[in-house]
């Protein structure tokens, strides 16, 4: 696991082990409560074997080495950016899924699908439902697909299915109208030509006037046809300029103590809107593994007040997209470590099955 790293505050790393505990303590008792932690809290739940007293003392040293803030006036002290990274890095323990959420995440993604964006939307919503906060998947990013197979079969009588397996591994299918008078017979001729024409060819290839020229001979007198193929071709095939991103769960932002302020969280729903800073965010460490980016380790100073936990998942060994949970700095850490590796783990074995 790495950090994001961006602005990360340089403190001492030196912590005795009860300032470890104390420090353990106040991040998993404000991550449940959203109020400022104090010693007696501490010591009546987590470190019971000093007094109240030892535990300020402790509380003071931290908050001078940078690990914690105290707001306002409060008796109590908040982890700092830099506390949430020291307990990320060195205490944390990951947790283990809730058994319903992990049957669920089996479920949903071990469902029998065959487009890739449907996979996607799917993995979307079971990672915001099992989190409950805020997803982001990036969709697959491959480079040029080229043609394996371009199959059309006769469904009945006017209709055929068309359907495209590319080199990526994914499938394509579409329903479109055919001329009544074309037989299952001609249409498997037709399909042969036209696979003879295609195959190992991508998009920018397709629009060669040569290639365009013999499709269009081979489909001489179904030109509903020809046009329906290209459109499909182009849909299927076509590199877009910038990266799809999927985003779920937007609407529980507004239910989190952090984001009551409604300008704070105007500020993060506007990154949000913007897909291509998102999935600049996701692509940086994607190489990376499994990563959290803590407050002001994003480079997005709007996101000062979140934490991005997010994870790669793969075609074959290749690392082509991520999924993500976005939050407040105060979350279950553990919990959504393991969440995001289920989650891209099971989507690394949908993707297996598709192609």
């Amino acid at each position: 696991m790495t950090s994001g790293g961006a602005g990360e505050v340089l403190v001492s790393r030196e912590l005795t082990v009860r300032q470890r505990r104390v420090l353990q303590a106040i991040v998993e008792d404000y991550v449940v409560t959203a109020e400022p932690v104090g010693s007696r809290t501490i010591a009546r739940r987590y470190v019971t074997d000093v007094s109240p007293a030892t535990i300020r003392n402790d509380m003071a040293d931290l908050e001078e080495m940078g690990f914690l803030d105290q707001p306002h006036t409060s008796a109590g002290r908040v982890p700092s950016d830099a506390g949430y990274r020291y307990y990320v890095d060195e205490i944390l323990e990951e947790s283990s899924v809730p058994e319903e959420h992990a049957r669920l995440i089996e479920r949903v993604l071990g469902a029998k699908m065959r487009q890739v964006e449907s996979l996607v939307q799917a993995t979307v919503r079971v990672l915001a439902d099992t989190s409950s906060l805020i997803s982001i998947v990036l969709g697959p990013q491959v480079e040029p697909a080229s043609v394996v197979k371009v199959d059309v079969a006769y469904v009945d009588k006017g209709r055929a299915l068309l359907v495209l397996v590319t080199d990526a591994g994914f499938i394509e299918t579409k329903l479109v109208d055919v001329p009544e008078s074309l037989d299952p017979a001609k249409l498997k001729e037709m399909t042969d030509i036209v696979n003879g024409l295609l195959q190992g060819q991508t998009w920018e290839s397709l629009t060669r006037p040569g290639t365009l020229r013999d499709l269009k001979r081979a489909l001489r007198g179904y030109e509903a046809m020809l046009d329906n193929t290209i459109e499909f071709l182009r849909s299927s095939l076509e590199p877009v300029a910038s990266e799809r991103v999927y985003i779920s769960g937007v609407a529980r932002l507004l239910d989190l103590p952090e984001f009551r302020n409604v300008e704070r969280a105007k500020a993060v729903l506007g990154i949000l809107d913007r897909e291509q800073i998102v999935s600049r965010m996701l692509l940086e460490n994607l190489a990376e593994g499994v990563t959290v980016t803590i407050g002001r380790e994003n480079k997005r100073r709007e996101m000062a007040d979140c934490s991005l936990v997010s994870a790669p998942y793969h075609l074959g060994r290749h690392p082509v997209g991520a999924v993500a949970i976005l939050g407040p700095k105060r979350m279950d850490y553990g919990l959504l470590l393991s969440l995001v590796e289920l989650v891209a783990t099971n989507l690394d074995e949908a993707l297996d099955r598709l192609a």
